[in-house]
């Protein structure tokens, strides 16, 4: 897990591949989904929206015309630093078309959020990262797939822009374009495929974009200074995802 102060990213492999063909209460096969985008070479599977009242959001988005499943509860002991053991878990929702399987999200409440919480005993990354703050897709027909992100998020919170859509969340936005749209405004991205509809690159919000080049370079780590104000990592780096970095502009006053 890697932790910002509201969001988090989770690296996740597959190390029992005789088990993947497990399905949930719902049916819904997890592990083929992200065995399947490793199968691509890896990159964003699934994305995660935070719910704090599963009922609440469940019913909302039924609602607005999802058929969702039932949500599920998956809970474990775990132990903490002591080595003493606690109760964990988590209650997820997922809203997945089989069409578009890498357009996958799921409602997700924290049953033990505290446990996400940065706590200061964790030390700064040196690439000053501090939140996830977009979320890139591509698609090769963004007017079909909009409908996806439409009955999750509401008519409200998406706009129309030049070759594609942005829908407005409260962690970070969220864009759909074209392919050619997507490397117009990630000059590092190159040409990618239109299919399948899946994310191809986040963007991460830095205290110190000066900080975070230096500690790639000395590091060995590509990358391109595309403006004063943004870097990015390409997407053969880490998990066939681009990884955009953009100083945050506040933090320089």
């Amino acid at each position: 897990m890697i932790l910002f102060g509201d969001t988090f990213i989770e690296l996740i492999s597959i190390t029992r591949p005789a088990l993947a063909g497990l399905g949930d209460a719902n049916g819904f096969r997890v592990a083929r989904l992200i065995e399947a985008r490793m199968k691509m070479g890896g990159g964003v599977a699934m994305v995660a929206l935070h719910s704090k009242d599963m009922e609440h959001d469940h019913a909302l988005i039924e609602a607005q015309g999802f058929a969702p499943w039932s949500p599920i509860t998956f809970e474990w002991q775990a132990r903490n630093a002591q080595g003493e053991p606690f109760d964990s878990g988590v209650i997820l929702d997922f809203l997945h078309d089989p069409r578009q399987p890498f357009l996958t999200q799921f409602l997700c409440q924290q049953l033990r959020p505290d446990l996400l919480r940065p706590d200061g005993h964790f030390p700064d990354h040196p690439n000053g990262a501090s939140r996830v703050s977009a979320l890139w897709y591509v698609s090769d027909d963004w007017e079909r797939d909009i409908h996806f992100f439409r009955i999750i998020h509401g008519e409200e919170r998406i706009s129309a822009v030049e070759g594609g859509y942005h829908i407005a969340t409260s962690k970070a936005d969220i864009w759909l374009v074209p392919p050619e749209q997507a490397s117009s405004r990630l000059p590092s991205l190159g040409s990618v495929a239109a299919l399948p509809p899946r994310v191809v690159a986040i963007s991460l919000e830095t205290t110190d974009l000066a900080a975070a080049t230096r500690a790639w370079q000395r590091n060995g780590i590509p990358f391109e200074q595309v403006s004063p104000l943004a870097a990015e990592v390409p997407a053969t780096v880490l998990g066939n995802t681009l990884l955009r970095f953009e100083q945050c502009e506040e933090c320089l006053w």
